[in-house]
């Protein structure tokens, strides 16, 4: 178990002697359209790549060959020679 010192922690605080220049509204204005433009231009490069590989995907392997084909009666299919 470990045991805590008993001597008191002392922060002094002190001014700096020359304050630094303040930010201002602009400063802060231009700085966040900055990164909402960095944001939107990854986003839409980002899009761009997912949806050029979905349809690459889609032109080597279509939707088609995902299902299997239907055994319904009802289904749209090849005609079938009439049972005798």
């Amino acid at each position: 178990m470990a045991w805590q010192s008993s001597e008191p922690i002392i922060v002094t605080l002190t001014r700096d002697p020359e304050p630094s220049a303040a930010t201002t509204i602009t400063q802060i204005v231009v700085g966040s359209l900055g990164l909402a433009g960095f944001m939107l231009f990854a986003s839409v490069l980002l899009g761009g790549l997912v949806a050029f590989l979905l349809v690459r995907r889609h032109r080597r392997r279509p939707p088609e060959m995902d299902h299997l084909p239907s055994v319904s009666p009802f289904a749209q299919g090849p005609p079938s020679a009439p049972v005798p």
